[in-house]
């Protein structure tokens, strides 16, 4: 199965091509995603302040959710356990050119779809219509990590899960508090 996977993430990151390095980069980039959900949260808080702030409380305790189960219990547990998973520019440097930012801490999970899922969830569930652009989103988010060398489709996989469930724990958290 591993070799499979690299075999995957070398198909992806193999074609050299500035414009797709320069978009990969930029999708992946931890900035570019802060201010893009900033903007988001307050644009629907301008045009709608009870669902915008319904939106940012669920981005909010996605964010958390995500920090606290993906980052903290998984990928620094795992490096306490000794059971972090090299990224596969690290494991094959040969083989795999890291794009963009280089991280360092474990590839799995993949943070980026994670976050990214989780926090589509949410959007999704008090503007319907923007399911396409979810799927597009999710879509070029992990095309990018495994371009950019920085995960194996399980990370991305494990990821989505992950992100759809911190997206369903929080949609139950916030019907619970609007029953208040």
């Amino acid at each position: 199965m591993h070799e499979f996977e690299k075999k995957i993430v070398m198909l992806f990151n193999q074609h050299r091509s500035r414009a797709l390095d320069l978009v990969s980069g930029f999708v992946s980039s931890v900035l570019f995603l802060v201010v893009a959900w900033v903007a988001i949260a307050g644009f629907i808080l301008y045009n709608d302040l009870l669902v915008g702030i319904f939106v940012c409380l669920g981005l909010a305790v996605v964010f958390i959710l995500h920090f606290i189960i993906s980052e903290g219990l998984i990928k620094w547990g795992g490096k306490l356990l000794s059971w972090e998973r090299l990224r596969p520019y690290q494991a094959y440097p040969k083989e795999i050119r890291p794009i963009g930012k280089n991280f360092l801490d474990s590839s799995f999970p993949s943070s980026h779809v994670a976050s990214m899922a989780g926090a589509l969830v949410v959007l999704v569930y008090f503007y319907g219509f923007l399911w396409p652009v979810a799927i597009v989103a999710i879509a070029v988010m992990g095309w990018s990590r495994l371009r950019n060398g920085m995960h194996y489709p399980s990370d991305i996989l494990a990821g989505l899960v992950l992100g759809l469930l911190y997206g369903y724990l929080t949609l139950a958290f916030l019907n619970n508090i609007s029953r208040i």
